[in-house]
């Protein structure tokens, strides 16, 4: 419960699984929740429902609410990972029918949790107002138990809310009241996000000073933290400020900085982004043979990325082509097995047959016949339509850049959605079709990893597809 690696607590979990089961149904109960947790947080839910599961057993057993409330939650928490927010629902819906009206400090504690990450849900389908309902009910809560941490995390998820509604006045609001909680708990990690976002906001906002300070700010946790990423990121966003700002010597200095830190520490994606902004400040200077300079640096790095992109994504395809090849033999080798078995049987019913009669032969041979000539023809169509696919990815990753996008509009693509997609969204969806990793994406956009990530859920669950691929081919048959 102390350690701050999952896989070293399962070790240490595992280690005293021998001893606790001679202990009492209390401390197991609670042993296994534990082993539930950490198991979900490496992302193994097999291990992690197996463990709650006998978790569950003991509490109905020993009619303990705040267990059975505990793995409901931590249940809830798995299926998020994997994307099955119906059932992540379900689990949540489980606490609150347990711990609801019992005003007991424990049950108020994993019901505040819980409302919190009900409320992650209804965002991550999309459901806003929802999501709006459930978190102001969640801060309602933590502010009545005083959990310090809850309430810092709930203006945070505030803020994200207030944000797609575009009431950014109410985002900057709760985002400065979590920032103030994160000083007081001393988080620099959290710090950096919130003052990050709040940068974001302003930047939009066209408020250029306020945006600076901010991602100075956050530059300055970063450097706490002796997250380079981070370090980097911060620094290219300041310099895009101070190019707005035209005030370029100082956006020249922080351009430069992120290029030598994201150059020795092998983020190629900075070091491009670092030879962009250098390239329009020596345009701005009227610096021309600089800027060409700058201009073929970074389509040279472009051109280095691109092509390790698209390396790595043919040697997947010929993995998946080598695999499907695989397939392809199994069946073979399991067709034939069926057919010297259905030989074997054919075989000993013909004496039989011979008493029975010439035309119950016949018959057999006809059905069997029948049925073997439309399995091979099912077989033959199915084994041509996967050659063709895999012929036309295979070509489509040799393509260039511009002959895999797609033009997207955002206004034209939300008419079709149920529930549109916000302009973080679209272009977090916009960048991830063109081909880019999470890691570009996030470099472009200023922003996390997580954040893209959150981003690219988001508009999945919109678009009601599960992962990129699918996402490609919804904007394929919509365009």
């Amino acid at each position: 419960m102390t350690t701050d690696n999952p896989r070293e607590g399962i070790n240490n979990l595992l280690s005293f699984k021998d001893v606790v089961e001679e202990t009492s149904d209390s401390l197991q109960g609670h042993f296994y929740l534990n082993l539930g947790i950490a198991y979900g947080q490496v992302n193994h839910a097999d291990s992690s429902f197996w463990y709650l599961d006998k978790a569950e057993k003991i509490a109905q057993n020993t009619h303990s609410d705040f267990l059975l409330a505990m793995v409901n939650n931590t249940r809830g928490l798995v299926f998020m990972g994997k994307a099955e927010y119906e059932a992540s629902l379900d689990a949540y819906q489980k606490v609150m029918k347990i711990a609801e009206g019992k005003n007991e400090p424990k049950l108020n504690d994993v019901l505040s949790k819980t409302y919190g990450n009900l409320g992650g849900v209804y965002y991550q389908l999309g459901q806003i107002d929802k999501a709006l309902e459930t978190t102001k009910k969640c801060l309602a809560l933590s502010e009545t138990i005083q959990d310090t941490t809850d309430m810092a995390l709930n203006h945070l998820r505030l803020a994200m809310v207030y944000n797609d509604l575009n009431e950014l006045d109410n985002g900057i609001n709760h985002l400065n009241k979590a920032r103030g909680f994160f000083k007081n708990l001393n988080d620099p990690t959290m710090l950096v996000y919130a003052e990050t976002n709040l940068g974001k906001i302003f930047l939009k906002k066209h408020l250029l000073d306020s945006a600076y300070s901010h991602y100075e700010q956050a530059h300055k946790f970063a450097k706490v933290l002796g997250d380079q990423e981070e370090s980097i990121t911060t620094l290219l966003a300041m310099a895009n400020v101070r190019i707005e700002q035209l005030k370029l010597t100082e956006a020249e200095k922080f351009a430069k900085q992120a290029l030598d830190k994201a150059s020795a520490n092998g983020f190629a994606n900075s070091e491009q982004k670092a030879y962009d902004l250098l390239y329009k400040i020596a345009l701005k200077n009227n610096k021309s043979s600089e800027a060409l300079e700058y201009l073929n640096a970074s389509i040279v790095l472009k051109d280095s990325l691109s092509n390790v992109e698209v390396k790595a994504r043919v040697a997947a395809l010929e993995a998946q082509y080598e695999t499907t090849k695989k397939e392809k033999e199994i069946q073979k080798l399991t067709y034939e097995s069926q057919l010297k078995s259905a030989n074997l049987i054919k075989a000993r019913n013909e004496n039989i047959m011979l008493i029975i009669g010439g035309l119950a032969i016949i018959s057999m041979l006809i059905l069997f016949f029948t049925i073997k000539h439309k399995k091979e023809k099912a077989e033959r169509i199915a084994q041509t339509l996967q050659v063709e696919a895999l012929q036309k990815r295979f070509m489509e990753l040799h393509s260039s850049p511009s002959e895999l996008s797609v033009d997207l509009n955002m206004d034209e693509l939300n008419q079709k959605l149920q529930t549109p997609l916000t302009e973080r969204e679209f272009e977090t969806l916009k960048l991830c079709i063109a081909g880019k990793t999470n890691t570009n994406i996030a470099e472009d956009m200023f922003v996390t990893v997580s954040t893209v990530k959150f981003h690219l859920r988001n508009a999945y669950s919109k678009l009601g597809v599960n992962n990129r691929k699918e996402a490609f081919q919804y904007m394929l048959e919509s365009t």
